[in-house]
C-alpha cells in the first residue's frame, strides 16, 4: 500500500475548518487549541491566515472568537454546484438496496409527474418495472407522494388540480381530498407509503430530499413485494429510508435534522 505523506500545516487547516463546521457557536483560540491539541503560537498564525483569506471570521472582537467565514461557504457551494443529485445519491441508493434487499428509486417532479432518475437493484429479490426516465402519477407512487408532502400547499393543489384523479390500481386514491389527507399523514409521520396504489404487487416507503435552501428537490423510495412486508420489516425500512434521505439532504447542504415539518 502506498504511503501517504501528509503536510502538517495543511492537515491542521482542515482540522480547524472541520471543528468549526461541527460546533454551534464560535470558539476562542484556547478552545480550538485544546480541542485539536495545537500549540498556541502556531495556531494563532494559522487562524489569522484563515481570517485573512476569508475562510474564518472573528465573531466577537472582545472575546476573540472564531467562526466559519464566507470563503468556506463559497467553497462548499462551488462543490455542490458541480455535483448532481444523482451523483451524490448513487452510493447511498446502492447501500440502501444492499441493506433492504429491495429496489431503491430516485425521482424528481416535472410537469406534475414523478420522473425516475436512478435506481439500485443489484440485491433486489423483486425488480419493479419502472424504467429510468419514465413518468408516473405523483398521487399513487411512494416517490411522488413523498415529494408532494414536502411541497407547499399551493404547489400541491396546482399539481393535483380540482378534478378526480386517475387510478393505477383499485387501491389508488382518486379523490383530491383523500390525497390531501394522505399528504397530511405523511407530513405527520415523516415518510410516504404506497400500499399497492401504483402496482398491485408492491409496497413502497419513501421520503423527500432537500437542498441547501431547504427546498424539496427529489425523493427516494424502497419498493418491496407486498407479500414480503410485515411490521418488523416495514419498521426497519422506514428507519433506513429516513436515515438515507436525511444523509443525502445534508450532503446537498440541507441544515435541518428532520424531513417534514409537522
Amino acid at each position: 500500500m502506498e504511503t501517504i505523506k501528509l503536510n502538517k500545516s495543511a492537515e491542521r487547516v482542515v482540522d480547524v475548518l472541520f471543528l468549526l463546521s461541527k460546533t454551534e457557536q464560535a470558539l476562542t483560540l484556547n478552545e480550538i487549541c485544546k480541542a485539536l491539541s495545537l500549540p498556541k503560537s502556531s495556531a494563532f498564525e494559522l487562524l489569522q491566515t484563515l481570517v485573512y483569506k476569508g475562510f474564518l471570521e472573528i465573531e466577537d472582537a472582545r472575546l476573540k472568537t472564531y467562526k466559519l467565514g464566507i470563503g468556506a461557504f463559497e467553497t462548499g457551494i462551488a462543490y455542490l454546484s458541480k455535483m448532481s443529485v444523482s451523483q451524490l445519491a448513487r452510493p447511498l441508493l446502492q447501500e440502501l438496496n444492499r441493506q433492504t434487499g429491495s429496489t431503491v428509486f430516485l425521482g424528481v417532479e416535472d410537469k406534475g409527474k414523478i420522473v425516475y432518475l436512478d435506481k439500485a437493484e443489484n440485491f433486489s429479490v423483486m425488480r419493479p418495472t419502472a424504467k429510468l426516465g419514465s413518468r408516473r402519477f405523483m398521487h399513487t407512487t411512494g416517490l411522488g407522494k413523498a415529494l408532494l408532502a414536502a411541497l407547499d400547499d399551493e404547489k400541491v393543489h396546482y399539481i393535483l388540480g380540482l378534478d378526480e384523479l386517475l387510478p393505477k390500481t383499485v387501491y389508488s386514491n382518486v379523490a383530491v381530498q383523500d390525497v390531501l389527507k394522505d399528504i397530511q399523514e405523511i407530513r405527520a409521520r415523516g415518510y410516504s407509503i404506497d400500499n399497492r396504489e401504483d402496482n398491485i404487487e408492491s409496497y413502497c416507503i419513501g421520503s423527500a430530499i432537500y437542498d441547501q435552501w431547504s427546498q424539496p428537490i427529489a425523493a427516494i423510495s424502497v419498493a418491496s413485494m407486498y407479500s414480503t412486508m410485515n411490521s418488523e420489516r416495514e419498521k426497519t425500512i422506514i428507519a433506513l429510508v429516513k436515515e438515507t434521505a436525511l444523509k443525502l439532504s445534508q450532503q446537498l447542504g440541507y441544515g435541518g435534522n428532520k424531513l417534514y415539518a409537522n
